[in-house]
């Protein structure tokens, strides 16, 4: 069963250049993992401060294995510290079925 996960991040207005570059280098790593489907960055039209990456897996366990990455420990470490809080991670499934936990 495929999720979408939406990682929704503040950062510091002078940083979104970099913010950028490093989404796309995580990108990249995590295209190269099993499981793997898109992903997308958006930017939040009343504050361009906050991005939400949505990603879409084939698996929770595909996304697990990205989340638990040392690839996506590395970026995390990076964006961290140009953020002004901390990520927050939504899993969400299509359609009413119940699923496992993540």
């Amino acid at each position: 069963m495929a999720i979408k996960v939406l990682i929704k991040r503040q950062f510091k207005p002078e940083h979104l250049d970099q913010v950028s570059k490093i989404l796309i280098r995580a990108r990249y790593e995590a295209m190269k993992m099993d499981g793997y489907i898109a992903s997308e960055t958006w930017r939040d039209l009343h504050d361009p401060n906050n991005i939400t990456v949505v990603s879409m897996w084939q698996s929770p366990e595909a996304w697990n294995r990205w989340y638990t990455s040392s690839q996506r420990s590395e970026f995390t470490v990076e964006l961290e510290k140009i953020m002004t809080g901390s990520e927050r991670i939504e899993p969400y499934a299509l359609g009413l079925q119940e699923v496992g936990t993540f």
